[in-house]
């Protein structure tokens, strides 16, 4: 009754289904790190047979890579939307189908530490050129071979010369491992009278082509051969599996321009010129970042600033500099060095931020050119102690707690600094130059790589207290990669005539450098320690400022 005279496909229930469209194809190469060989598909074989290659792995798999494409090139179906000859089947309509590159490629090192003759096995020639320029003695190699695997992963991952990186406030909740950047660079470096360590080689930040191992033939008649050979695995992912911890997904975040970032920074900025405001003086010194100058208010009657000038042309997280600014509008304290203002010179496109100027200098100056009694460490400890406090109460983090950081006013003011843009106030001829980062003054959570908190800044604050003692931090006259070694497996440093100080005090550096992290005091406790009680007043720490003055030519 008027029906179609043609069938329709779908009523016989018989469907016509095409060939797979949209499909990626992923390689894993693998290759077998006693015979050397890649274990590939016989296709990637053959090219390789033909090509007579005898280079290392590397090579190999740039030379795969170009064979792959080549590959690509004469694969019987469509690749990157090229479009067959028009004989081609209805199906031919179907997305291409794309062979892609090796992916999720991991390099897992495997290292050993013989024995009979002392030496790592496996070691990458970056690593090696490191352990022989640390001065980690062959004794500490052999007595905790994993120790010196987890320094030099450490030092590699962490210690990256970035001079053009600034520092930024850290917030504690945004931290689950230690994956800080560490500035290192020989210029910067820290130097004390007797320090004679070697330079360090600058660490290679290459990533080589990462393969996965697996066991062969040639592995299982070695083990005759390597029985005196403790085998180290080095996972540079040591991660949790990823069933074991369900992460709720977050969005991700667009970065701002250029244009929204100079439009926030405006908003934050008051208005008008600082140059008709401010004249600069002397300049106190150099950041990551930017120079800081001291600068005289033209208005009479005034206070003295330090003004922080920032190209944000050289500036490579332009977008946190909004965050900083608000932050530091918000949290003020008498014991940090407090955002006063900012500018926003668009024609230079420049930052100006203004902060208090602290006249006495770094605690540096007095820890190394004098010598403190226990009553004005106390006062100094306290001061620093509180800042802290306040820091941690608000969520953040300092991470870098040392003498440098904190800055001194004449009529014995102590403040905290460098949690921020606001530092790096420390002279350009100084004896003793400011090397950002270093290990030495961190906890052995840190320099371990494990998770952390705010008891980090505790730690560095015992390490400071020695300081004041002896003039320096433990290791300071080690290499940054023994340091590290050093803290992970010795946790609490040896101190100097440690039973002539007072009991009290003796007592306090204990619970500052606890190793256990959960038995280590926090900020809370320490403010209420019998120590604190023997604090001299600040005004007491005027002549040694005086004194490092005359010391140093300030």
């Amino acid at each position: 009754m008027g029906a179609s005279s043609e069938k329709d496909p779908s009523a016989s229930g018989i469907h016509e289904i095409s060939s797979p469209t949209g499909v990626k194809h992923n390689l894993h190469i693998n290759i077998d790190m006693v015979t050397g060989d890649l274990i590939l598909s016989e296709t990637w074989k053959k090219l390789l047979k033909s090509a007579d290659i005898s280079s290392g792995f590397v090579i190999v798999y740039i030379i795969v890579a170009y064979f792959l494409f080549l590959l690509q090139l004469s694969m019987p179906f469509k690749i990157g939307g090229k479009k067959r000859p028009s004989g081609s089947s209805s199906s031919d309509n179907a997305p291409a189908m794309n062979i892609g590159p090796p992916t999720a490629v991991k390099h897992n090192f495997h290292v050993g530490f013989n024995q009979e003759t002392g030496d790592f096995e496996g070691l990458p020639p970056a690593w090696t050129a490191l352990l022989q320029s640390s001065n980690i003695s062959k004794a500490d190699q052999a007595a905790n071979p994993e120790a010196v695997i987890n320094s030099l992963r450490t030092f590699t991952k962490s210690v990256k010369k970035k001079p053009g990186e600034g520092k930024f406030i850290n917030v504690q909740q945004s931290i689950a491992e230690s994956d800080d950047e560490l500035d290192y660079s020989d210029e910067e470096k820290r130097n004390s009278k007797k320090s004679n360590e070697e330079k360090l080689p600058a660490p290679h930040n290459v990533d080589p082509p990462v393969f996965e191992r697996t066991p062969s033939d040639a592995e299982q008649h070695k083990t005759d051969i390597v029985d005196g050979v403790n085998k180290i695995t080095i996972d540079n992912d040591n991660e949790p599996p990823a069933e074991a911890i369900q992460r709720r997904p977050k969005s991700q975040k667009k970065n701002m321009t250029d244009e929204e970032i100079n439009n926030g920074l405006r908003a934050l900025a008051s208005p008008g010129d600082p140059t008709s405001k401010y004249t600069t003086q002397k300049k106190l010194g150099a950041g990551a970042s930017g120079c800081v100058y001291m600068a005289k208010p033209i208005k009479e009657g005034d206070t003295v600033v330090a003004i922080k000038s920032m190209d944000l042309a050289n500036q490579p997280k332009k977008e946190l500099l909004i965050t900083e600014i608000e932050v530091m509008k918000t949290y003020r304290h008498q014991n940090i060095v407090n955002f006063l203002d900012c500018y926003f010179l668009s024609e230079k496109n420049e930052l100006w931020v203004v902060m208090e100027y602290l006249d006495g200098g770094a605690l540096t100056d007095v820890v190394t050119e004098t010598i403190m009694n226990e009553g004005q460490i106390a006062a100094v400890t306290r001061e620093c102690l509180q800042a802290l406090n306040y820091l941690h109460s608000k969520g953040i983090i300092h991470r870098d707690i040392k003498s440098d950081n904190v800055l001194l006013g004449m009529n014995g003011s102590v403040k905290l600094t460098d949690f921020g843009f606001c530092a790096q106030l420390s002279g350009d001829n100084s004896k003793r130059q400011t090397m950002v980062g270093t290990p030495y003054w961190m906890a052995p959570e840190v320099v371990s790589r494990k998770h952390y908190g705010k008891k980090v800044d505790v730690w560095s604050m015992g390490i400071m207290i020695i300081e004041m003692l002896e003039g320096e931090p433990p290791y300071l006259n080690e290499t940054p990669l023994k340091a590290i070694y050093r803290i992970a497996t010795k946790g609490k440093p040896e101190i100097k005539n440690f039973e002539k100080l007072s009991k009290l005090l003796q007592n306090f550096i204990d619970r500052t450098l606890e190793v256990d992290v959960e038995d280590r005091a926090d900020t809370d406790e320490l403010l209420v320690h019998d120590f604190l009680k023997c604090a001299k007043d600040l005004k007491t720490l005027r002549p040694l400022i005086v004194a490092a003055k005359q010391a140093t030519g300030r």
